[in-house]
């Protein structure tokens, strides 16, 4: 079956799901734009565990094709983190990051079925009463920003996050 055929639901990180998110952030592809540096499952337990048990303000969520995990999403108001607001130069909206886990399903729509669902049905219903929604590529990352161009998002301004250069794209409700 085509992955454009299949099925894209969403659900929560539960902890039983971190050594697969462990796993996946150190795979290259993931590498390049999202986990920069190698990371163990004791980091990652400790950084997502915050999220999952609710001691960090953000939403963490696997995306799954046709019931199997293949991405990562997670979403959190910009005005919860104080550090994301001084970078990005505003205090609206919510902030979407996501990856897709599977190299070999990069490049084929999912991302952007993902990216367009997740928004409209997950982000902004946790978050209802918030207008924006804002994301950040790396500028060399021009499949990601294509991706999210064609889920309604138009590009903001440039900005720098640890020595690097990104674009940051915002979309309405």
């Amino acid at each position: 079956m085509s992955p454009l055929t299949q099925e894209i639901t969403f659900r929560d990180l539960h902890v039983s799901d971190l050594a697969r998110l462990a796993e996946w952030l150190n795979r290259p592809h993931l590498r390049r734009f999202y986990q920069f540096e190698p990371t163990t499952p004791e980091a990652v337990a400790a950084k997502y565990g915050a999220y999952i048990h609710g001691d960090a303000p953000s939403h963490s969520h696997l995306a799954l094709l046709d019931g199997a995990p293949f991405g990562y999403l997670q979403c959190y108001r910009i005005a919860d983190w104080p550090e994301w607001q001084a970078i990005v130069e505003t205090t609206e909206g919510i902030s979407v990051d996501l990856f897709i886990a599977d190299p070999a399903l990069i490049g084929r729509g999912l991302g952007r079925r993902m990216l367009a669902q997740y928004v409209e049905a997950v982000a902004f219903s946790l978050y209802p009463h918030e207008r924006l929604c804002w994301i950040g590529h790396q500028l060399a990352n021009v499949a990601a920003r294509a991706c999210s161009e064609a889920c309604g998002f138009t590009a903001a301004r440039q900005y720098l996050e640890d020595g690097r250069t990104y674009v940051l794209l915002v979309r309405g409700r």
